[in-house]
């Protein structure tokens, strides 16, 4: 079980880091800002949708493995649970309504991701030290 929670969450940090880090900035750098925005926006709840199985997976498995990894990635689910039913949702009526405000959502958005990106990253380290 252990083998595949590293597995699980090795993929899910690699994702993450690879989209957060490389794809997006991508996106925004070679297409205009809407159609960038566009394609970002139709990713994120997919990709904060597999973090949020991911990582419950993580919580149940974790639960019979070690108090510290279920806390870990239950407190993250609980962070993509919001990202995904009121942030991203929040962000997303503010685009075209308040710039500067949508602006702001957007990086408490990132913020969170970052945050969840290096829970993941403490659970991997965790689970490779057993």
């Amino acid at each position: 079980m252990v083998k595949l929670l590293i597995f699980l969450n090795a993929f899910y940090l690699g994702l993450g880091s690879f989209f957060s880090f490389f794809i997006a900035p991508t996106l925004f750098r070679v297409l205009q800002k809407e159609m960038a925005g566009a394609v970002v926006e139709r990713v994120f709840p997919v990709y904060f949708s597999i973090g949020l199985v991911i990582l419950l997976i993580s919580s149940v498995i974790g639960f019979q493995i070690s108090r510290l990894v279920f806390l870990l990635s239950l407190v993250n689910a609980l962070i993509h649970a919001i990202h995904i039913f009121y942030v991203l949702p929040t962000a997303h009526n503010l685009k075209g309504v308040d710039y500067a405000l949508f602006m702001k959502w957007h990086g408490i958005s990132m913020g969170m991701n970052v945050i969840s990106l290096f829970l993941v990253l403490l659970v991997c380290i965790l689970l490779m030290r057993r």
